[in-house]
């Protein structure tokens, strides 16, 4: 991790769902064995930072951005999604336990769960750590391991949980009730967390008292436990140890990652030798730009896999007129960087080679443009066959999303972005803080909360009409806002879940996903590996209707 040290334990156990005696080995520390390496302090030290390595295993990963923000009413498969990956956004009957992605996410979180349990239960028999440097350890790995936890029930729902390190392998396996996870895990985890951690991490990147609060009010209000969510966000918010930037634009600008809103973010570096696999969101929400004449790719524009691509209904959330946050969100204009003709026109580097407009545009003026203009119907994008339409040329050409694009690579072809993730961020807090005390009934609170981040997101001269009164709130208010503000950032599949309004969503604004939701589809297929391995299958069954 940058800032946080990459070495990753000699003996980083796998999960006790995974059955392997495999060691994943980067720095090794000798012939050192777990009883006598993590009995020191140097040692329960690295034993906690190999339990961050399955963060990069999943925030700013391809398969999972297919699980959280495809899928849902935001987004749907661009080319690249429909072409190598269509069941996951789609909900088809090929969906299945044995889909590659979901297997990923369960075995890799398993580790994890596995790697914080070790050092849970190690950290107190360690001799040189006072108490403060003991808790905060222990405090780090159990914020983990809720975090872990969290994925799992909301992905697969009832599962195998233990609090205990597994040593040997273990063939039998139970599934535990989403409830008991997170009243018996999750909960006391943050909990924990929240009243040992400081405020202000060591290294950058460490979980602080802040980031256990804040993803303990991601927690409750997912449970609906209004008032501890509006307490725990109200928390980050009155601690004065983080503000909104000033442009939400600045949130996506590489040379500013390090700003006062991330409250937690996955680490990423410039090291090819140390970043892994990287943050790849640079690679999947593009345009591909390089089907137009005066386009070639380069690296400030990045290698387009075109994996996902807005829904209607995200390219009709924002009011262009007095929001920045369409703007902020999505990369619009493409800049020439080869000579070309375009409608009979030259276009030389330097000149626009594609800009897109969110409204019609005639086609006498499209063709007599000295670039592609390309405009917006409102026809469902998975529909269009029209090049100069977003959607167009097989769902290739549409607004993309700048929060993860990487000007910084390396190479044109490089993936490993060295983007960091942020995982939870100041504005969120606003926005969980301002749901639930509408869900209290407390309207005029609810609007205060929310008019911070609308303020923000105001364009120059439009603060007043960017604001809400009580009136304007209600539940789809909150879906729509937090569209608006989190879009792309892995919550939204999240968002629906909760919201109990999946179905209707999915069926009113992802036309790909349709036909095929059913309720079923509020929790994932477990892997069949898992069904496959455990000696006592009739203890863990598969989901039902997979």
């Amino acid at each position: 991790m940058k800032k946080i040290s990459t070495i990753i334990s000699l003996l980083l156990i796998a999960g006790v769902l995974i059955s392997c005696n495999d060691l994943l080995v980067e720095n090794p520390v000798g012939l050192a064995t777990a009883d006598s390496y993590y009995s020191t302090p140097k040692g329960i030290e690295d034993g906690l930072k190999a339990t961050y390595t399955p963060l990069r295993n999943f925030y700013g990963r391809e398969h999972s951005f297919f699980l959280t923000v495809t899928g849902t009413d935001m987004y749907t498969n661009g080319f690249g999604g429909a072409t190598n990956n269509p069941d996951y956004n789609n909900y088809s009957p090929n969906f299945l336990g044995s889909s590659a992605y979901v297997k990923t996410i369960w075995d890799n979180f398993y580790v994890g769960i596995n790697q914080a349990n070790a050092v849970i239960g190690r950290a107190p028999k360690v001799a040189g750590l006072n108490a403060v440097q003991r808790n905060r350890i222990i405090g780090e790995a159990r914020f983990l391991r809720a975090l872990y936890y969290f994925h799992l029930v909301e992905q697969y729902g009832d599962i195998h949980f233990t609090l205990e390190e597994t040593q040997g392998v273990e063939t039998e396996a139970k599934r535990t009730s989403v409830a008991t996870v997170y009243q018996q895990g999750i909960i006391p985890d943050l909990q924990f967390a929240v009243a040992n951690l400081p405020a202000k991490a060591q290294a950058y990147g460490q979980a602080t008292k802040h980031a256990a609060e804040g993803l303990l009010a991601r927690v409750q209000l997912t449970l609906g436990n209004w008032a501890e969510a509006e307490k725990m966000a109200a928390a980050v918010i009155n601690s004065n140890n983080h503000s909104l930037v000033k442009n939400y634009s600045d949130l996506w600008d590489i040379t500013k990652e390090l700003n006062t809103e991330v409250i937690w973010s996955v680490q990423y570096t410039d090291n090819p030798l140390t970043n892994g696999p990287g943050n790849q969101g640079h690679l999947y929400f593009q345009f591909d730009y390089t089907l137009n004449p005066a386009m070639t790719r380069d690296v400030a524009n990045g290698r387009p896999f075109q994996r996902f691509m807005p829904t209607n209904y995200t390219l009709n959330l924002f009011d262009l007129s007095k929001d920045s946050r369409f703007d902020g969100t999505f990369k619009t204009v493409w800049i020439a960087n080869t000579k070309a003709t375009i409608n009979g026109k030259t276009v030389q580097p330097g000149d626009t080679a594609i800009k897109i407009v969110m409204r019609p545009v005639a086609d006498a003026v499209q063709k007599a443009a000295p670039y592609w203009l390309i405009d917006y119907n409102n026809k469902w994008v998975g529909s269009v066959t029209d090049q100069l339409e977003i959607g167009g040329s097989s769902r290739r050409q549409f607004p993309t999303l700048k929060k993860y694009l990487d000007p910084l690579r390396v190479s044109v072809n490089a993936e490993d972005g060295r983007r960091d993730f942020m995982v939870l961020r100041l504005a969120e807090m606003y926005l969980i803080a301002g749901e639930a005390a509408f869900r209290q009934g407390n309207l005029t609170k609810s609007a205060e909360y929310v008019n911070v981040v609308r303020t923000r997101a105001a364009l120059p001269g439009k603060v007043a009409e960017m604001q809400i009164k009580s009136a304007d709130l209600n539940e789809d208010f909150f879906m729509d806002e937090r569209g608006r503000e989190l879009a792309g950032e892995m919550l939204r599949w999240y968002d629906l879940k909760r919201s109990g309004k999946f179905l209707e969503r999915l069926k009113k604004f992802n036309l790909d996903a349709a036909a095929n939701v059913k309720e079923m589809h509020l929790v994932r297929p477990i892997p069949q590996t898992q069904i496959d391995r455990v000696t006592n299958p009739g203890d863990f069954p598969q989901n039902p209707g997979y």
